[in-house]
């Protein structure tokens, strides 16, 4: 008897990875190839679908992340929320906080990453990186919280890394505030041109999923 296992994996990880209509842009795709964000919420096909592979390095992600989450809910000193729902049509960005862990201090806000060891390497000495960075600024910007941690989770042993970002920081809202800008004004004019195309081997043009198509776009696409 011979049981399918890695194929039993595979159909169960695709039935929660189901594409979704976009109506705003997403805090998680923040420092992301600006123009791809347009073509993703245009509804474009991307150039490739991600693989079983790459579905199953997501589901792995999501399982270490729900894992420390409970941890910390285990602590009864704190009043712990998950999947904290955020929204601004100001700004027209939305997304899911990982956790908002609060006391009679205060609250702060958790965004959860997980690497491979190797990786952690190429955390320090930034405050870690910069996608996640924005991602969690606008979280903060929505709920009005002063202070967020990014977590980030070794896969292989377990080690920890914490980078705090906070609310005033005027570099990371500039930034965020004026991609958000460029992507509303763009899709106002259902005009990508408006969106600069990432610098060359920059992390955005190596991990863009329409990189070729941000390059041929044009301005007559239309929603």
């Amino acid at each position: 008897m011979i049981i399918p296992i890695q194929e039993i994996i595979n159909e169960e990880i695709k039935k929660d990875h189901k594409d979704k209509e976009i109506v705003s842009w997403h805090a998680s795709r923040l420092g992301s190839c600006l123009r791809g964000m347009y073509l993703e919420r245009l509804g474009e096909k991307p150039e490739e679908e991600f693989d079983d592979r790459k579905l199953r390095v997501f589901h792995c992600g999501k399982l270490f992340e729900d894992w420390v989450v409970g941890l910390v809910k285990k602590q009864e000193i704190y009043k712990v929320e998950t999947q904290v729902r955020i929204e601004n049509k100001e700004i027209n960005v939305s997304g899911y906080a990982d956790m908002v862990v609060s006391n009679k201090e205060g609250a702060i806000v958790y965004e959860v990453k997980s690497k491979h060891s190797q990786g952690f390497k190429y955390l320090y000495p930034t405050n870690g990186q910069e996608q996640h960075r924005k991602q969690l600024w606008a979280y903060l910007y929505c709920l009005n919280i002063e202070k967020g941690n990014l977590l980030y989770l070794s896969k292989d042993d377990l080690r920890v890394a914490e980078f705090p970002v906070f609310l005033e920081d005027k570099e990371l809202r500039d930034s965020v505030l004026k991609d958000l800008e460029l992507l509303n004004k763009a899709w106002k004019d259902k005009n990508p041109l408006l969106l600069p195309l990432p610098k060359k081997d920059s992390f955005q043009e190596k991990f863009c999923r329409y990189h070729s198509k941000c390059l041929k776009v044009g301005e007559k696409i239309k929603k």
